[in-house]
């Protein structure tokens, strides 16, 4: 398959199902092939996290964001001020992984919850100087319970049985655009970690 039919086949409905799952032809609706092996890291602990993964989940949930933000700071403060708002935003996806204040936390992925908690900590460290500099409202958001993580086998187990997760994609995607429609109201929301909708602990 090429991308193109890989992204055609994740928007039709259906394509995550068990019955697809069980026969090997399943895409999820982020264009995801599934991953069939027996343990991944969200349950793995700190010895069986391979250094490529420990990299590449910091590459993609923290070092990549940080450099685009750096990267494109100036382009929007201009966009901040061309804004009839005088805003522009920047919404880092983070997760209730990333809580330092969460009262239980699990053995299970130190990788994810490590990167979740840097890009935290950039937003709380950064969005006070950003809005007051240049008018970018930067914040932390939690999707909300949108996938399950567990390996393969587990997570069509949990299907068989009726289990899915408590919210979906479009449910992620408003969490994470939420702010950015405050902003435009006039809402200035910065600096902090939004759970569900709401400013929560970090």
């Amino acid at each position: 398959l090429d991308a193109q039919q890989v992204a055609d086949l994740a928007l039709v409905a259906g394509n995550a199902s068990v019955a697809r799952h069980l026969d090997g032809t399943a895409i999820d609706a982020g264009g995801l092939v599934p991953d069939v092996v027996d343990s991944n890291t969200w349950v793995q602990t700190i010895e069986q996290i391979s250094p490529v993964e420990l990299l590449e989940t910091q590459l993609c949930n923290y070092t990549s964001p940080f450099i685009l933000i750096s990267a494109l700071r100036p382009a929007m403060a201009d966009a901040a001020r061309k804004a009839p708002s005088g805003r522009a935003h920047i919404v880092n996806v983070s997760a209730m992984e990333g809580v330092f204040g969460r009262g239980y936390k699990g053995a299970g992925h130190p990788n994810t919850n490590a990167a979740k908690a840097a890009m935290n900590m950039v937003t709380r460290t950064s969005a006070q100087e950003m809005f007051q500099t240049d008018g970018i409202l930067m914040t932390s958001v939690d999707t909300g319970w949108i996938t399950d993580e567990r390996p393969h086998y587990d997570k069509l187990r949990l299907a068989e049985e009726g289990f899915h997760a408590p919210l979906d994609l479009i449910d992620g995607a408003a969490r994470v655009y939420d702010p950015v429609v405050r902003g435009e109201a006039g809402e200035d929301v910065y600096g902090v970690f939004l759970k569900d909708y709401e400013p929560g602990k970090w």
